[in-house]
Order: structure tokens, then sequence, then C-alpha cells
């Protein structure tokens, strides 16, 4: 699907798009371009070149990130629900170096195992990207310069 304008004022434009979700439809994407800078948040979505397309140049992406340690006790058929609707932690830094993009901000994170441990997955995350990486807090504000 081509992206689409959402919404456009004279201070904000939002653009969409669908992204793959396994079996959950629809499920979408949005860009957030305003004078101060721009903002893309991935949704709840698998690996997408439509997402890298549209992200491509924000100053910010907030990606899903999902963890399933080994041992956790879910069946073949759950962990194979999740690979098909999510992205794996140690997967989303080449999606924010595909991007172009400055700050990537993990966001609706799923630890399958629990409890997460933000410098792990911080690190998991930075791999093979360049740029920021924050691990998300619930009420946390990022700012774009």
């Amino acid at each position: 699907m081509r992206p689409f304008t959402a919404m456009e004022d004279d201070r904000v434009k939002v653009t969409a798009t669908l992204v793959p979700h396994g079996p959950v439809f629809p499920a979408y994407m949005f860009r957030f371009d305003t004078n101060h800078g721009s903002v893309t948040f991935s949704g709840d979505t698998t690996h997408s070149k439509t997402l890298i397309r549209l992200a491509k140049y924000s100053d910010v992406l907030v990606h899903e990130a999902l963890q399933i340690p080994p041992g956790v006790g879910l069946t073949e058929e759950v962990i194979d629900h999740h690979k098909k609707s999510h992205v794996m932690v140690e997967d989303v830094g080449p999606v924010a170096q595909a991007s172009h993009v400055d700050h990537l901000v993990l966001s609706h994170i799923e630890n399958t195992g629990g409890t997460i441990d933000p410098v792990e997955w911080h690190r998991l995350a930075s791999r093979g990207y360049d740029g920021a990486v924050t691990v998300g807090q619930d009420l946390q504000i990022i700012t774009v310069a």
C-alpha cells in the first residue's frame, strides 16, 4: 500500500500506511512531520520495507521490539505467531540503520520471559545501528531536535 496523508494542518502532517502484523489486519504505521522534526511510529509489525521507506530520514523512529528467551515454555505455535507479528529486539537496529534515522526508541516492548534488562536491550538494539538508542519507559519524554 502506498503511504497516504491521514491528516494535515499548518503544524503537522501525518502520513500512514499498512504494515504486516501476522493475522491481525489492518495494522498501521504513522509518520509525523513538523517544523521541529519528524517522528515515525512502527506500530505492531514484522519486518517491512514499507516501514523503512516511510521512516527514511526521520529524526526519531519509535519501534516495537520483542524478545523470546530460550526455555521460556511457549509452544512453537505461540512463538511462530510472535515472530510473524513482531520484530526481535536484535533485528530492530538494522531497520533503524536502513531508515537512516538519528534516534531509535524501543517501545511496545515485549519479553515473553518476564522483565527486561534495559542495558541488554540497548546492546541488542544497537547491533547494526550507528545512531542513538533509547529503551523506552512509561511516560518518558523524547525531544526532537
